[in-house]
C-alpha cells in the first residue's frame, strides 16, 4: 500500500477539524434556537392571560396588524399588547430571528357567535413564525351578540339542538321553568336558548313573549364571526431550526365544533389542527386531537395528515383546490402538534381552562348498545365496516348483542360495509 504523504494527511486532519467545527457550530445554533423558542413560548402565560373572547393577543415580538382601512398598519414591537378582532383584516407574524433571538407569536380568541354564558374557551387560533391570516368575513355578516333575556314555556314543551323542519330533540323543559334566550334563526319561528352555556332551540309561539325580544339578533346561516372565513400563510422556506418552523394551530371547543372556511374551502373541526404551507402551491393539515370532515366529506382523524393542492384565484389569492387522500401523520407532524398543544396548555393554564393531551393514534371508540341496534345499523351510524366489528369484538363467537354490552368500533367514517356471512339482525337481550 502507498503511505500517503504528509500534506494528504495535512488535508485530512484539516476537513476533520473543520467537519467537527461545523457540527460544533450546529450544536450552539440548535441550542439557541431552542433557548429563543422556549422563551418566546414561556410568555404566552404572562401576556395572554384573560384573554376576551374576539380578541388578539401579541405574545412575543414581531407582530403585524393591519385593520379594516388597509393604509392602517400597526407593529405590535413588545409583547402583552391586544388589539379586538373585529375590525382585524390581517394578522402577521415574524419569522425566526437567531440573531435578534426574535419569533413572532400571535393569538386570536374567537368568540364565535357563542352566547354570553359561555364560559370555556371559544375558537383559538395561533400563529407562530413567518405567518399571515386574513380575514375573509365582512364586518356586516357579524351579529352582536349580547346579554340574553329571561323567558319561560308557556307549557311544558321540548327543546331541540337545532331549529328547522327536522330538529333533533334535545331535552323537554317544564311549564315557567327560567329559559335564557339571545337569538333568533333566520325564520324568526326559533330562539337560541342559553342556560349554562348549553346551546338548545325552542319554537318561539311556545314562550312567553317579552318586550325586547323581537331586538334579539339573528343568527343564521349568513352570519359569521371575525376570521371565520380565512386565507392563511406561512414561509415555504423553513428555518434551520426545526423548533421555530412556521405554523397556524386552531383549536375548537370539545362541545362546540366549528365549520371554519380556509383559503376558500369549508372545513369542520372537532379538535386540533395545524397547517403548513410546504410549497408555494401545497398547505399540509395535520389532525393532532379529534378530527376534521373536508367539504367534500372526507374525514382526516387523528394523527392523519392531508395535503391540499393550492391554485390561484382571479384576485391572486391561493385557494385549496382539492385534498389528497389521509396518511398517518409523520413524526415531524406529530412533533409539530405536540409543540403547539404545549403552547395552547400554556395559554389555557393563563386563562382557567381546560388542558389537553394529543395522542399519535385515534382514541378507541366505544358504542353501548341499546334495544334496537343491529351490526348493521351500528356500521352505519360509524360509517365503517360490520365484519371489521366483528373481528373487533367477537370474533368468531355466535352474534348476540345484550343490552348494555360495550363494541369497540373500528376505524369509524372510514365507509360503511355490510357483511353477508352473519346475520345483521343478531338477537339482542336485556
Amino acid at each position: 500500500m502507498k503511505a500517503l504523504s504528509t500534506l494528504t494527511i495535512y488535508r485530512l486532519i484539516a476537513s476533520l477539524l473543520l467537519l467537527a467545527t461545523l457540527s460544533l457550530s450546529a450544536a450552539k445554533s440548535q441550542d439557541a434556537c431552542g433557548e429563543t423558542v422556549n422563551e418566546a413560548l414561556s410568555r404566552i402565560s404572562q401576556h395572554c392571560a384573560d384573554l376576551e373572547p374576539n380578541s388578539i393577543c401579541y405574545a412575543h415580538p414581531l407582530v403585524e396588524a393591519g385593520f379594516a382601512d388597509e393604509a392602517y398598519i400597526e407593529k405590535f414591537n413588545s409583547p402583552s399588547q391586544r388589539a379586538s378582532a373585529t375590525g382585524l383584516s390581517r394578522v402577521r407574524s415574524s419569522a425566526f430571528d437567531l440573531e435578534q433571538a426574535q419569533w413572532g407569536i400571535a393569538i386570536g380568541h374567537l368568540g364565535a357567535n357563542y352566547p354570553r354564558t359561555y364560559k370555556g374557551p371559544g375558537i383559538i387560533v395561533m400563529l407562530v413564525g413567518a405567518t399571515e391570516i386574513n380575514n375573509e368575513i365582512d364586518p356586516a355578516r357579524v351579529p352582536q351578540i349580547g346579554e340574553p333575556l329571561s323567558t319561560a314555556p308557556l307549557a311544558e314543551t321540548t327543546l331541540f339542538k337545532n331549529p328547522g323542519i327536522l330538529p333533533r330533540p334535545f331535552e323537554t323543559a317544564a311549564v315557567d321553568q327560567l329559559l335564557l334566550v339571545d337569538a333568533f334563526d333566520d325564520s324568526g319561528d326559533w330562539l337560541r336558548v342559553v342556560n349554562d352555556g348549553k346551546i338548545a332551540w325552542v319554537e318561539r309561539k311556545n314562550v312567553v313573549r317579552l318586550t325586547g325580544m323581537d331586538m334579539l339578533p339573528v343568527i343564521g346561516l349568513d352570519s359569521a364571526y371575525p376570521f371565520q372565513a380565512l386565507s392563511l400563510w406561512t414561509d415555504p422556506e423553513f428555518p434551520a431550526c426545526d423548533q421555530a418552523e412556521p405554523m397556524v394551530a386552531i383549536q375548537t371547543p370539545a362541545d362546540l365544533p366549528v365549520n371554519i372556511t380556509v383559503n376558500g374551502v369549508d372545513i369542520h373541526i372537532e379538535g386540533l389542527v395545524t397547517l403548513q404551507q410546504v410549497h408555494r402551491n401545497a398547505l399540509s393539515m395535520t389532525v393532532h386531537r379529534g378530527k376534521v370532515t373536508t367539504v367534500f366529506g372526507q374525514p382526516v382523524r387523528q394523527g392523519e395528515s392531508v395535503i391540499g393542492i393550492l391554485g390561484r384565484t382571479t384576485d391572486r389569492k391561493a385557494q385549496v383546490l382539492d385534498w389528497s387522500g389521509a396518511l398517518p401523520a409523520s413524526d415531524a407532524e406529530f412533533a409539530r402538534g405536540q409543540r403547539a398543544q404545549a403552547a395552547l396548555n400554556s395559554l389555557a393554564r393563563a386563562n382557567g381552562w381546560r388542558q389537553h393531551r394529543i395522542s399519535r393514534e385515534p382514541p378507541a371508540l366505544v358504542h353501548i348498545v341499546k334495544r334496537g341496534d343491529t351490526l348493521y345499523s351500528i356500521g352505519r351510524l360509524y360509517e365503517t365496516s360490520v365484519a371489521e366489528i366483528i373481528l373487533a369484538n367477537l370474533g368468531d363467537d355466535p352474534i348476540r348483542l345484550y343490552s348494555g354490552t360495550e363494541l369497540i368500533i373500528p376505524n369509524p367514517g372510514s365507509g360503511f360495509a355490510g357483511h353477508g356471512s352473519v346475520s345483521l339482525d343478531a338477537t339482542l337481550e336485556e
